[in-house]
């Protein structure tokens, strides 16, 4: 009888000792969403990709009236020539302005998305690893990515693998 009594106290107290492993999830997406932050940055981006569409739709417009000059001038017959060739070589040069600004444009866009998220991202990051750390999450994973938000400070096992491999 004591024999069972000092198994039992030695599993509870084995268990008791043994760490359990907390895993947490959020969607950060939605988190985003929800942030004030968010909508005002959202809001400043939309005014400045107006602005670069509004120079777009500029460029294309006069591309658009000189494209159609030519061809009224062309089918009238009051070009000459070596200008017909002059004309249709400026307004290739224009038209890839007008995709060199385009792409220029995207890349601006997602500079600016990043300038505006970057410091709401880092408030929620500092957030995530403080409520992991207070809470003993091992790890957090965004379940919107499935990227690790958070993982807590853990040995690194690569030159252990390194040897299993021979290397």
């Amino acid at each position: 009888m004591f024999l069972v009594v000092a198994l039992c106290f030695g599993a509870a107290s084995l268990s008791a000792q043994t760490p359990t492993y907390k895993y947490g999830h959020m969607n950060l997406g939605n988190l985003l969403e929800t942030m004030p932050e968010t909508k005002k940055a959202n809001d400043d981006l939309k005014v400045f990709t107006d602005k670069i569409t509004a120079k777009d739709d500029s460029l294309t417009k006069a591309f658009g009236v000189a494209y159609e000059q030519l061809e009224k001038d062309y089918q009238a017959g009051t070009v000459p020539p070596v200008q017909l060739e002059q004309r249709k070589v400026e307004l290739q040069k224009q038209q890839e302005f007008i995709q060199k600004f385009e792409q220029d444009a995207q890349q601006l866009v997602n500079s600016k998305r990043e300038e505006l998220l970057k410091p709401i991202l880092s408030r929620i990051d500092e957030a995530v690893k403080q409520v992991a750390k207070d809470n003993g999450f091992l790890m957090v994973f965004d379940t919107g990515s499935g990227i690790m938000l958070f993982a807590s400070e853990t040995e690194d096992v690569t030159p252990l693998v390194k040897k299993k491999l021979g290397l």
